[in-house]
């Protein structure tokens, strides 16, 4: 049992990492305490829950959310002054830093976008941002494992990787000096720590030595595991594929003379868009590898047990300290008594005895099997490792599936529809619905046929929130079932889609039949028979605020993520005007404008990213702009407020509001803000949307008829090369 005085430590030591009331994950909030030497265990609790049980004025349960998230709440209490700290100028990391409970993860370390770029530049990893971030948490952890992680001068100092020209890089964690920022900050430094045989000799001398035949193999394998033989494909998918493979052993310092040097692999440079590329085609090579032959045929995850890394898992992998804990901390919340050194053994045993079974998977590069423990839902633990593209063994642990899932959410919000039924021709299924209901826009501007784009999506993704609300309805014998469209006919009566039992040995176990209004014809008579009530529509609205945007309310926004993490979506036209300055981004936005190339105009997008990083002064200009744009879409809010359109995102289940931003001309939007309200009632600028994006989104919601977001004002082209027409991130 907690006494007060243990409460009050606890909430000052939660406050200085997560300060405002909300939503946290249950395990960041466990890694803190643990980082302040505060572990459950210490405290005496064997699981997160018996702890926030016991500290109701700080924690609440959320009943769809147990076991992964928690509210944390302000305490109001009469010991409410004692609660709140005196040590003012104390900094959130005094009570831990310099120690090595420390756990990193996204809410404790700030790692600007600049740095990281810089940092795959330096290494010439052909890392992305986001792939070198995880990196250097597994760097950390590994540093930490084997005593190379020093504490000198108030800063942690660990070992990276080599850059290109043999020198060490080190990563520098320090406590963050902005009041504003996370607790700890991290940037890099070149060492003058020197490899004892220097790149560059090895490629002056172009000392390449023979592939082993196993490695051949392997490489092999990879690619046909996931690339088509006898066709063209882009060598930067290649080498993202090829991540793990250590070319510099064998001699190669660039990954194209590795490939080059590989007989099955054919090299073409071509020019696309006006840019120099490398295109690699796979060449089929009849017995080298029988499951190349075999993928080629069908789409087959599964291991030949032979081909398989050999010997124990630990003698190929490593098993970093993050995801073990994780798996640690599942265990103990189970009622489990593990350590590290147990579960390793276990995890070695799971996978010998799934790889003598033949049950072993792969998926885009990666292994996945099945451990012994066994989730709530009866399912077992999945074990993911990945290959390994720095020093060390040659995979990693990278994911432990601990997470209960509601069934029917597995699948994707846009598939639910079509694993629940068979519709026949999407064409006429669409059709048949676009007659009954009340005439509509189901297509984009820019659209010479009528595909009913629209229509299919809304479809897709109002099925889905039925199935999250429990209204599909299948009646008591299973011989029927139904569910309302949100839709209506001329007369304003509610259209259903109704559903007869498919033939045995069929995917789904249902068929479209057709569709209807109460109470008419034969199906509208066989919906009242067996539904009582009718299937009820979509809900989405739990509040006022779904509704309508507060200006009183501060808008906060995320422009790091809308300028670099979603540059795709911002106009071109836009991006070009900015870069009045800067003659090479103004050439790449150019190139992209001639390119109809996916991969071509992903890699262009991505130099532009680069440029923009490494230049504050343009960063901040683009931001600015983006400012006005905002501050003219809240004025146009105040003037009509029909103007916020509310929207819904199947993946997330939540609701937001869209703003207009005109960027390129003020009286015609380009793209849609995405606001969301937090619970402190302040609005979360998340990301920016599309016009074709923003209208499906807000099109589940009801019927536009504002004059920014109509169907017959948007060109479907306005979604930049690699973006899909549904779904904000």
């Amino acid at each position: 049992m907690l006494t007060l005085e243990n409460k009050i430590v606890l909430y000052n030591c939660i406050l200085k990492q997560f300060p405002d009331p909300g939503l946290y994950k249950v395990s960041r909030i466990c890694e803190w305490l643990y980082t302040n030497d505060l572990s459950l265990e210490k405290l005496g609790y064997n699981s997160f829950r018996k702890f926030a049980e016991d500290f109701p004025e700080m924690f609440a349960f959320q009943s769809d959310n147990n076991n992964d998230f928690i509210e944390a709440k302000r305490w109001r209490t009469g010991e409410e002054k004692r609660v709140v700290s005196n040590e003012s100028e104390a900094h959130p990391a005094d009570s831990f830093f310099g120690t090595h409970n420390i756990i990193l993860n996204d809410d404790i370390i700030e790692m600007t976008q600049q740095s990281l770029y810089a940092l795959t530049k330096i290494l010439d990893n052909g890392s992305t941002v986001t792939m070198m971030k995880q990196d250097i948490y597994r760097k950390f952890d590994e540093a930490k494992q084997t005593n190379a992680l020093e504490f000198i001068g108030d800063k942690y100092i660990f070992p990276i990787g080599y850059c290109p020209d043999g020198f060490l890089v080190n990563g520098v964690i320090t406590k963050n000096l902005s009041t504003h920022g996370k607790s700890l900050y991290f940037s890099f430094e070149k060492t003058q720590i020197f490899r004892t045989e220097p790149i560059e000799q090895q490629e002056r001398n172009n000392h390449f030595t023979d592939i082993p035949i196993e490695e051949k193999n392997r490489i092999y394998m990879l690619l046909t595991d996931n690339f088509s033989c006898d066709q063209p494909i882009h060598m930067a998918q290649i080498s993202k594929v090829l991540r793990g493979i250590d070319r510099k052993k064998h001699g190669f310092y660039k990954m194209k003379e590795l490939l080059a040097a590989l007989d099955f692999l054919k090299l073409d440079d071509v020019v696309l868009g006006g840019v120099q590329q490398t295109m690699v085609t796979i060449k089929r090579v009849p017995g080298f590898n029988a499951r190349a032959e075999e993928n080629n045929s069908r789409n087959n995850e599964s291991f030949v047990p032979n081909q398989l890394p050999k010997g124990s898992l630990t003698d190929f992998c490593s098993l970093p300290v993050k995801p073990m804990s994780i798996l640690e901390q599942f265990l103990k919340d189970n009622g489990i008594e593990a350590n590290s050194e147990s579960i390793t053994k276990d995890l070695c045993s799971d996978f010998d005895k799934a790889r003598a079974e033949g049950t072993v998977r792969i998926m885009d590069s990666k292994i996945i099997f099945l451990s012994r423990y066994v989730k709530s839902d009866g399912s077992r633990v999945e074990i993911t490792i990945k290959p390994n593209a720095y020093d060390g063994k040659e995979w990693f642990l990278y994911f432990v599936d601990t997470i209960v899932r509601e069934k029917a959410l597995c699948i994707n919000p846009g598939k639910q529809l079509e694993n629940f039924a068979f519709l026949g021709n999407w064409s006429t299924f669409l059709a048949d619905l676009a007659a009954k209901a009340v005439d509509e826009d189901w297509d984009f501007k820019s659209s010479s046929t009528k595909s009913y784009h629209i229509l299919m999506q809304y479809i897709k993704y109002t099925f889905s929130r039925l199935m999250r609300e429990n209204k599909v309805c299948i009646s008591s014998d299973r011989s029927f079932a139904a569910f309302n469209t949100g839709l209506a006919d001329n007369h304003y009566d509610d259209i259903y889609a109704c559903f007869v039992p498919n033939d045995p040995g069929i995917g789904t176990e249902w068929r479209y039949s057709g569709f209807c209004t109460a109470a008419s014809g034969g199906l509208g008579k066989q919906l009242v028979n067996c539904f009582n009530p009718l299937p009820e529509p979509p809900s989405y609205f739990k509040r006022n605020e779904d509704l309508f945007y507060n200006n009183a309310n501060q808008l906060h926004t995320d422009f790091e993520h809308i300028i670099i993490d979603n540059i795709k979506r911002l106009p071109l036209q836009f991006l070009h005007d900015q870069f009045f300055d800067n003659t090479e981004a103004r050439d790449i936005t150019e190139r992209i404008r001639a390119s109809y190339d996916r991969v071509i105009r992903g890699d262009l997008y991505e130099r532009l990213k680069r440029i923009i990083c490494d230049n504050d002064r343009l960063f901040v200009r683009i931001q600015n702009r983006l400012k006005d744009a905002i501050e003219l879409a809240q004025k146009r809010v105040r003037w009509n407020y029909k103007t916020a359109i509310p929207s819904y995102f199947p993946k997330r289940d939540t609701m937001s509001l869209m703003l207009p931003l005109a960027l390129v001309d003020e009286s015609k939007p380009d793209v849609a803000l995405v606001v969301e309200l937090t619970r402190s009632g302040s609005y979360q600028g998340q990301t920016i949307l599309t016009l074709p994006q923003a209208y499906i989104d807000a099109r589940l919601i009801c019927r536009l008829t504002d004059d920014w977001l109509v169907p017959s004002k948007i060109f479907g082209d306005e979604v930049s090369a690699g973006d899909e027409l549904t779904e904000a991130e």
